[in-house]
């Protein structure tokens, strides 16, 4: 046997484990808080997020797109479709969910600065620069 052949091979069932868990996360937190509870959507945006950082943008398109039909008015959810959308150099998609969660979340400073600089990173991917600046400078305001 090859020298750390054995711990490579534990390594690949431990990350094949941890990703047929990861899978079955929607289903058991459906199961446990009911098929609206708030969360479940967590949940799916969790996994929606780990897909992303192990670059599956489809499945995590998905996953986002199942939180999305479950909580359509939650501002985060529009934000991280968003950043997904940048991801995919789909910049125009970006921006208009920037835009939805910017209408969303009127009164939270926070959500509307973070949808104001996905804006501005959308108008900046498609050199629309001067657009661009004034979104950051809205964001920077909030």
């Amino acid at each position: 046997m090859v020298p750390g052949a054995a711990a490579r091979a534990t390594d690949v069932g431990l990350a094949l484990d941890l990703e047929s868990a990861i899978l079955r996360l929607p289903a058991a937190a459906r199961a446990v808080f009911g098929p609206a509870h708030p969360q479940l959507t967590r949940t799916i945006n969790n996994l929606a997020v780990v897909l992303k950082d192990k670059g599956d943008l489809p499945g995590a398109t998905v996953s986002l797109e199942r939180a999305l039909r479950i909580e359509p008015k939650n501002p985060l959810l529009w934000l991280e479709m968003g950043r997904l959308r940048m991801d995919q150099r789909n910049y125009l998609q970006a921006e208009n969910m920037g835009r939805k969660a910017l209408s969303m979340s009127v009164g939270d400073d926070s959500t509307q600065s973070a949808a104001w600089r996905l804006i501005a990173d959308s108008l900046r991917a498609r050199d629309r620069n001067p657009e661009a600046e004034e979104a950051m400078d809205r964001a920077r305001a909030l």
